[in-house]
């Protein structure tokens, strides 16, 4: 029986992809670099480390990976000074608030940095609902190794077996998979790979779409 629900951050919760990207993007070109929303694809849903090992492969070991991450950082945060808007997810929310109100464990597990995550959690009005967050910063492995997961469902002392997660990445999906917990997958940048569409429990166009099967979901 399910006893806790496991929810990703960036692209399944809020839309803050398209906002890394350009962030991203006006970095990169002030060092003349051209990031291509191809190279963000690979980027999505796995650690900094992993991403910089695409740039890097893509640009050349020349780039200064260090200033890159330092300067699109300070991008984000500008924008968000500014009361750049970041929107949830359709759905987001109220699944949230859906599975806490029917006295769930709700975590998180997210392969961004701690910092980030916890101020967009803040800044939405949902870091109240969550009894665990575990970021990049907690683990050595990031996603599509299943190391988050398994460290979330340790915190909340429960099996992985009562564990149910919601993804929107192959990797991140990938990664609940393989920690034999219960993955739902709500795709939005990359189509699901054929090892997630054949071990999924469930892949949604939105996260609006889930009530219906919420029985099965649960059981």
């Amino acid at each position: 029986m399910i006893t806790t629900v496991i929810f990703d951050m960036d692209g399944l919760l809020f839309d803050t992809e398209p906002i890394y990207f350009e962030c991203y993007k006006k970095a990169a070109a002030e060092d003349g670099l051209n990031f291509t929303y191809e190279l963000f694809e690979s980027c999505v849903g796995i650690s900094r480390e992993e991403a910089a090992r695409f740039i890097l492969q893509h640009f050349g070991p020349q780039t200064d990976m260090q200033k890159l991450h330092v300067r699109t950082g300070e991008i984000f945060e500008e924008y968000l000074a500014n009361d750049g808007e970041i929107r949830f997810r359709p759905g987001a929310k109220q699944a949230v608030e859906f599975f806490y109100n029917r006295g769930l464990k709700v975590a998180l597990a997210s392969s961004n940095i701690t910092r980030w995550v916890m101020f967009l959690l803040e800044k939405k009005g949902i870091k109240k609902y969550f009894s665990s967050v575990t970021t990049s910063d907690d683990v050595f492995r990031p996603k599509p190794d299943p190391e988050v997961y398994l460290k979330t469902a340790q915190k909340l002392g429960v099996d992985v077996s009562e564990c149910l997660v919601f993804e929107d990445s192959v990797a991140g999906a990938t990664a609940a998979i393989s920690a034999r917990m219960r993955t739902c997958v709500v795709p939005q940048i990359k189509k699901p790979t054929q090892f997630v569409r054949e071990n999924a429990f469930k892949i949604y166009h939105s996260l609006e779409d889930i009530y219906p099967d919420m029985d099965e979901l649960l059981a």
